[in-house]
């Protein structure tokens, strides 16, 4: 068994995130510092593959985050003590500001996600352990 789950994408963080970069890139342009073009043109690139390379994936005993190559964290189901809603807009391998849960584990342990189809990603993870907390 093993399901995938895309992290939500929110199409403001997209805008946010093309609004602040054109400027810098056009003024790359016109003042033909190739250079400095070519870094912002990187920086955008990676930005985007991060929003579109994170996802939760759900195998038998372990619950997979992964985002690009900055974050591929093993979490065991069994260790989740507590699924909640967070309003949290720290860094974290979650492509949405605004439908973010935070999973909680271990010895105060936590990781802030965004799970595409939160509910069924929930449901999956209480199929394998029903002693976690949901309050969403």
């Amino acid at each position: 068994m093993r399901k995938v789950f895309p992290s939500k994408v929110d199409v403001s963080l997209l805008i946010l995130f093309v609004i602040t970069s054109i400027p810098a890139i056009l003024i790359g342009i016109k003042e033909k510092d190739w250079v400095l073009f070519a870094i912002l043109i990187a920086v955008f690139v990676l930005i985007m593959y991060l929003l579109y390379d994170t996802y939760y994936v759900v195998t038998q005993g372990t619950l997979k985050v992964h985002s690009g190559f900055i974050v591929n964290k093993n979490i065991p189901i069994e260790s989740i003590i507590l699924i909640r809603k967070s309003d949290s807009i720290l860094s974290a391998p979650a492509s949405s500001l605004t439908d973010r849960i935070e999973v909680c584990y271990g010895d105060s342990k936590s990781i802030v996600i965004s799970p595409k189809d939160r509910m069924i990603f929930v449901d999956e993870l209480l199929k394998q352990n029903l002693e976690i907390n949901v309050d969403l």
